[in-house]
């Protein structure tokens, strides 16, 4: 667990060449979207970034249909 605060993935998503999703709740204050889905979406070449409009934390519980229909749009791609 002392490793999921502490460990820096920066290098690493620069080296991911799959199709990536990135789904991010831009009311998220817990792991803020500025920080976390933005640099994400901007390390990880051609990702795709859906913001969460509105959605928390935890959007594919509160944003259930939102998210699923994010994921199912990308799959199909």
């Amino acid at each position: 667990m002392d490793s999921f605060g502490t460990t820096d993935f920066r290098e690493d998503l620069k080296k991911v060449t799959v199709p990536t999703l990135v789904i991010h709740g831009e009311a998220d204050s817990i792991v803020p979207i500025k920080g976390f889905g933005l640099r994400t979406h901007h390390a990880v070449h051609h990702s795709k970034l859906v913001r969460g409009n509105g959605a928390l934390h935890v959007l594919n519980v509160s944003h259930a249909q939102a998210f699923n229909d994010a994921l199912l749009a990308f799959l199909r791609t």
